[in-house]
């Protein structure tokens, strides 16, 4: 059962359209959280950049990116721990949080026209594994 090649070329564009906006959303998300306080804001903020990970998630599944699917679900699940969190977020994990973004954004930028990623995503992986190894130090 495929798709009509117009239809899934419509859908990758959406696609395309609506992970600039999830993406957009997980950095302006992280940036906040190294500049304040353990807080209440922290968590919404927490909750907000796991929501866009679990958009961009389900937009992957939508039309079968298998292999960005589970990259979301890491970085959905390490934030679904950051949103039960009030606590410094050490400049470390930050970083480690930007650059994770970054990197999904770069791989998402390798998305061909027959809905495949082209890009290399071990290094993307093994820096998700890291956070959420940190994030679990955190939990503790």
């Amino acid at each position: 059962m495929g798709l009509d090649p117009e239809f899934f070329k419509e859908l990758l564009s959406m696609f395309k359209l609506e992970c600039q906006e999830h993406i957009q959303t997980m950095r302006a998300g992280v940036a906040t959280l190294a500049e304040i306080e353990p807080s209440d804001e922290q968590v919404e903020i927490s909750e907000t950049i796991h929501r866009a990970a679990h958009s961009l998630k389900g937009a992957a599944r939508t039309i079968g990116l298998v292999d960005v699917e589970p990259i979301c679900q890491s970085l959905e699940s390490c934030f679904s721990v950051l949103k039960r969190q009030k606590v410094k977020l050490p400049m470390e994990l930050i970083s480690m949080l930007q650059r994770a973004v970054e990197r999904l954004n770069d791989l998402l930028g390798t998305l061909d026209e027959a809905g495949k990623v082209t890009g290399e995503k071990s290094e993307l992986t093994l820096l998700i594994d890291d956070i959420n190894g940190k994030v679990a130090t955190l939990a503790r």
